[in-house]
């Protein structure tokens, strides 16, 4: 009884008064101690220094512009790539529109051809009448190529309806025509500085609005029309009627190889011309290589001969 009462005090005062324990917990003490003041420093530094929240990194995209619009963009090309003294350009009510003057380089002043190519092409595109501006000055005309408007936006009409395709469509053309006029009016004013008679070339769907506009006496009609290739997408019947009902010469030419509206347009006119017995109406098939480009020599041999077969 007395050895164990002995053992339990031995053991007591060994976990009582060991150092080991004591200095494990003074360590202890002194790490928390010290965490504790470098969490207060810490603190203290973040309110004398605060840190400044991180910008968010903004990628700039490159800037996209629209399309330049297709006019502009053949008037640009016209006016960098040929002279100043060749181009006029000229003001048509409220919109601005160019022409390419090629004055007669010959001793014979025989007049002034205008010459306007269809629309979605540019003054000097075209190479029947690119062909014909470079050589009718030396033959004695004054020509004047006019940068044509563009085709009017959404023609034809994809409309469901017929009706509603055919009111879209004339509504289209309309504007179109009303556009013509009054650029023709003031190229004619131009015209009239040259002496002799005008002959008006034009070629695709602008052949065809002009031939009805001249029609109708909506502008001065000239004194011969020639015409390249003329169709329309909708009522050709109609056009053709007008036009086998008119009193000025017209050359209706077009090509061996062509597209079908060109063909089937051109037969059109000759029906209704033979129907109503127009004088002074030739059509004239060109047989080309290429389809829808016409043989330069026999263009102008063409129109040389028919204009002296009517007096010109």
């Amino acid at each position: 009884m007395l050895l164990r009462l002995l053992t339990s005090f031995v053991i007591f005062c060994l976990f009582t008064f060991n150092p080991i324990n004591s200095d494990a917990i003074s360590y202890q003490e002194e790490t928390e101690k010290k965490k504790t003041e470098d969490k207060k420093e810490s603190v203290k530094e973040a309110e004398n220094n605060p840190i400044e929240p991180k910008k968010a990194v903004i990628i700039k995209r490159p800037d996209i512009f629209a399309p330049v619009d297709a006019l502009k963009q053949k008037d640009q090309d016209i006016t960098h790539y040929l002279t100043a003294g060749k181009v006029t350009p000229m003001i048509a009510g409220a919109k601005d529109f160019i022409t390419i003057i090629n004055e007669n380089t010959s001793s014979n002043q025989k007049g002034v051809m205008i010459l306007l190519p269809d629309w979605g092409m540019s003054a000097t595109s075209s190479n029947a009448l690119n062909y014909l501006q470079k050589t009718l000055p030396r033959q004695g005309w004054t020509t004047i190529a006019i940068q044509p408007p563009s085709r009017p936006i959404g023609y034809p009409s994809n409309a469901l309806m017929l009706s509603l395709q055919i009111e879209e469509n004339d509504k289209l053309l309309a504007q179109c025509q009303e556009n013509l006029t009054s650029i023709l009016n003031e190229v004619m004013k131009k015209a009239k500085d040259y002496p002799g008679i005008f002959v008006v070339v034009s070629k695709g769907s602008h052949a065809v609005l002009l031939a009805d506009l001249y029609s109708r006496g909506k502008l001065e009609s000239p004194s011969a029309l020639v015409m390249l290739s003329g169709y329309i997408n909708t009522d050709s019947l109609s056009f053709a009627k007008t036009l086998a009902t008119s009193d000025f010469p017209v050359l209706d030419l077009f090509l061996s190889r062509e597209h079908q509206l060109a063909n089937t347009n051109a037969s059109i006119r000759k029906a209704q011309a033979t129907k109503e017995m127009k004088a002074y109406y030739r059509q004239s098939r060109l047989h080309n290589n290429q389809i829808g480009y016409y043989p330069e020599k026999q263009l102008l041999r063409s129109i040389n001969g028919w204009l002296k077969s009517i007096g010109w």
